[in-house]
This record gives C-alpha cells, structure tokens and sequence, in this order.
C-alpha cells in the first residue's frame, strides 16, 4: 500500500505542497539583521546640493560596503520589517582618516531622505536625527585622533520607528544624503569643505524573513 508523502517539496527555495489540502506554503527563516550600503563623500567643498545617493551604485563593493544583491533590491523572496534606519560616518577609508572636524561638518550640515518605491517612511532631515548605535566609543590619546558616532554606540540607545516599515523584494530602495544652503538666514554661510574623503554608511536595521533552503 502506498503511503501519500505528508509535504512535498516545490522547485522553489522553501516551498512545499500538501497534498491533503491541495495547497503551497512557504517555509521561512527569521533573524534580526542590517540592509546597508556605503556610498564615498568627495574630500573638498560639498556644493549646495550635492548628492550621495545610496543602494543604487554596488559594482565593485564588497561586504563592508553593501549587502545588495543587485541595485535598489533586496534578495528575491526576502522581507524586512524595518524598525531603525541609521546613518553611520566610517572611522577610515582605508589608510586615510577623516578628521573629528569632518565628522562634524557632515553630521550637522548634511541632510537625509530615505523611500521604499514612492513612501516616505522618514522625513526628510538632518543627519543627526538616525544613530545607528553603531560606531567606536571611548578616548584616545593619539595626537589628533578621536572615537566618533552619531549618538551613544550602543544599538539599545538607537531610537526606533513608532509604526516599522515593510521592506519586499520589489520595492525600490531610494536614500540620499545632500548638502543644503542656508546662507538665506545665516549670514556668510558656506557650504562644508572636508579635509578627507569619507565613507558614510546607510543601515536598515529590522526582522528579516526569507525562504528556507535558500
């Protein structure tokens, strides 16, 4: 006598039919983890609107950079419910080593929008607003050197998103930080000049759901 299978695996990463009930479903893993992409601000003067537009340029990042596997999108079949967006100076870019003055400069004049396909799920605002609680804590004594992070480095001390933001694999990713003027209330206002080029880091923080067998 032959016994009918309880599951049967599909052709697709994590599915399975049960024939009992004629139907599909989806097995799903769930972790708590980043969608991040880095982009390089130019050492000088940052123009009144100039732009660094992240998720869209990964050609040659590697995992310090982005965890995109293709521009705007995430994995095909992934989730994310995103409850925290950080935004995150990196302490070098490579040997070079932007100074304190630069951090400060990026992080109080600099501005940031994040959108999934046309939803703003941030208003637009200054840098300073998104911690990432990630970052380097605590003193040095070497000449000229510091440990900076927007806010306290600490993921607990991270504000999070009072409604989270669902994230699928076909929404497109959109962030950008740019630089504004304010010379029209501020008299003599110019726009920052950095001494150094910076990374700077756009982290997704939330609950990552996608397919079993993957």
């Amino acid at each position: 006598m032959n016994q009918q299978q309880i599951a049967v695996p599909t052709k697709n990463p994590g599915e399975v039919y049960i024939p009992a009930l004629g139907k599909t479903f989806q097995q799903v893993e769930l972790r708590e983890d980043d969608v991040f992409d880095t982009v390089l601000v130019a050492s000088g003067a940052q123009a009144v609107g100039t732009q660094y537009i992240f998720f869209r340029d990964i050609t040659g990042k590697n995992a310090q950079d982005t965890n995109l596997p293709q521009p705007r999108r995430i994995n095909a079949g992934d989730e994310v419910a995103v409850f925290r967006i950080g935004i995150h100076p990196r302490e070098s870019v490579g040997n070079t080593l932007p100074t304190f003055n630069d951090y400060r400069k990026v992080v109080s004049t600099a501005t940031l929008l994040v959108k999934f396909n046309r939803r703003i799920i941030c208003d637009e605002g200054p840098v300073v607003k998104w911690p990432s609680g990630l970052g380097m804590g605590g003193y040095s004594d070497e000449t000229g050197a510091t440990a900076v992070s927007i806010g306290v480095p600490s993921a607990a001390a991270a504000p999070t998103l009072f409604v989270p933001q669902q994230l699928k694999d076909n929404d497109d990713l959109f962030g950008v930080m740019y630089f504004q003027d304010a010379s029209g209330w501020i008299s003599g206002y110019t726009t920052p000049s950095l001494s150094a080029a910076m990374r700077v880091s756009l982290f997704l923080h939330g609950v990552m759901k996608a397919p079993l067998g993957k």
